[in-house]
């Protein structure tokens, strides 16, 4: 069988295109890409006690998903899983962004400067990797 590719995000959230992803799986045939396409809408209804999540919830259940995915070493649902996971900033581009936006005089301390930071952008910044930039600047 051929391998589709997923829904384009362009304008469309994370359930959305799943459940774009589920049409094209059943018009190319794709019971793989079905199935587990399923499984995460699933995740995502449990979640959402049955609304589309918005993209900000999604993205903490999608990566949920993909942590247990790589933890049983399956690559295709790691795969699937990162065409609908927002790219995350690099170390570098967060710092640039960090210098450019952020006067960590406003804060009580460095660190306290985390949440504005999460805040302004979004999942693509995780807390954890803004934290570790925060603390390099601030050295």
């Amino acid at each position: 069988m051929r391998r589709i590719l997923p829904a384009t995000l362009e304008g469309m959230g994370i359930y959305e295109a799943i459940k774009e992803t589920i049409k094209e799986a059943m018009k190319a045939r794709d019971q793989k890409t079905l199935d587990f396409a399923r499984v995460v809408k699933a995740e995502l209804d449990r979640k959402g006690d049955g609304k589309p999540l918005p993209d900000e919830e999604a993205v903490k259940v999608l990566r949920a998903l993909k942590e247990v995915a790589l933890e049983q070493g399956n690559a295709f649902e790691v795969e699937f899983l990162d065409r609908f996971l927002p790219r995350e900033m690099s170390e570098e581009e967060l710092e640039a962004w960090i210098r450019e936006n952020i006067d960590f005089s406003q804060f009580k301390t460095p660190l306290a400067a985390i949440g504005a930071v999460t805040k302004a952008l979004g999942p693509r910044a995780p807390g954890e990797k803004v934290r570790r930039v925060i603390e390099r600047l601030t050295r």
